[in-house]
């Protein structure tokens, strides 16, 4: 485990960046006045416990590399953690199929706390939580394939939660 990092809306930043065509930049400000989408999911960590029904606000993933537009080649989305270590990717391919793919910065209505990962944090409903990235800081479209801190220790790449 790394230290929790200290954020402040002073020292938050965010970016989209990569292969697009507009790489996108935020402070806290900017970012929190984005319109934001609730929804609800279950949370499961590959170990066995499930957290129910959570309700989640952020941005959807797909309206960010929307607003960036993709550029012809990004095949991969690597998601860095503000901790500087922790990164993990999902594929375009996976995200469209998803659908529901969220970089959110409420849990329950309240904002999310740094211990959870907040202030934003990744939220891939679909699959196990450690493809959930927390302390999102960074999403950058690559042209190949990436394993995260956690494939490289040997968890699945597909992290499907019921599928085998």
């Amino acid at each position: 485990m790394t230290p929790i990092p200290a954020f402040s809306n002073a020292n938050w930043s965010f970016a989209v960046d990569g292969l697009v065509e507009r790489p996108l930049k935020f402070d806290w400000e900017r970012f929190v006045a984005l319109p934001r989408t609730a929804q609800v999911s279950d949370f499961h960590c590959v170990t066995g416990w499930s957290v129910y029904s959570n309700t989640w606000e952020g941005v959807p993933l797909q309206t960010l590399l929307d607003q960036a537009g993709v550029r012809s080649g990004a095949q991969t989305v690597k998601f860095y953690s503000g901790d500087g270590v922790y990164t993990d990717s999902l594929t375009l391919e996976q995200i469209a199929e998803m659908g529901d793919v969220l970089v959110a910065l409420l849990h329950d209505g309240k904002p999310i706390p740094s211990d959870l990962g907040g202030p934003v944090k990744l939220i891939v409903p679909q699959m196990y939580a450690y493809k959930s990235v927390k302390w999102l800081n960074r999403i950058e479209l690559i042209d190949g394939d990436h394993d995260g801190y956690w494939i490289v220790r040997g968890y699945a790449k597909d992290a499907w939660v019921g599928r085998s």
